[in-house]
């Protein structure tokens, strides 16, 4: 793991910088409407959820469907970028009408780091170059899972589980700590 990733845990979580922290969040990517361009110069749809006082900006971006014969497939890219780092995760999902008479339910489905289709893998390296030429690191799906041991997840908190992962630390207000006045 970058070692500036784990300097910001410390700050937030151990120092408790929070007002760092909400800094952080009430800033703008600066870069965004140019991400944004670069994603709608392809082929998808795509929503974003950019709210004014979160640590991350989520982009869920949609293809066109796969339709051969009775052969249905949605694909999907979910793009993270945090405010609090320079980081993101991107990550690729499939999911498949299950059309099996002994189905147990309706599809089949799965995600990844790594592309399904050459559309997304061809988003992914326009993503890839876009991001790290303003700065930002990519972090896979390990290093997002990765638990900070030495943080103890407060007792009224369970949604996200019992323990602290980076992605919990710098994608997510766990805390509340921008609903907490200043």
């Amino acid at each position: 793991m970058e070692k500036f990733i784990t300097e910001a845990i410390d700050k937030i979580y151990i120092k408790k910088e929070y007002d760092f922290f909400r800094e952080r969040c009430k800033s703008k990517l600066t870069f965004l409407d140019e991400f944004i361009s670069l994603i709608e110069s392809q082929n998808v749809s795509f929503t974003i959820q950019d709210l004014d006082s979160e640590p991350a900006v989520r982009l869920y971006i949609k293809y066109p469907k796969f339709e051969k014969g009775e052969l249905k497939i949605i694909y999907k890219t979910i793009i993270d970028i945090s405010k609090i780092v320079p980081i993101y995760y991107v990550q690729h999902e499939f999911e498949v009408d299950n059309i099996d008479e002994m189905r147990m339910s309706p599809v089949l489905d799965g995600f990844d780091g790594q592309p399904y289709t050459i559309g997304q893998a061809d988003l992914y390296d326009r993503t890839v170059e876009f991001m790290n030429n303003n700065g930002y690191v990519e972090v896979s799906y390990s290093e997002m899972n990765i638990v900070i041991p030495y943080i103890e997840m407060p007792k009224d908190v369970s949604i996200f589980g019992s323990q602290f992962t980076v992605e919990i630390c710098l994608f997510n207000d766990i805390l509340n700590i921008c609903e907490v006045p200043e």
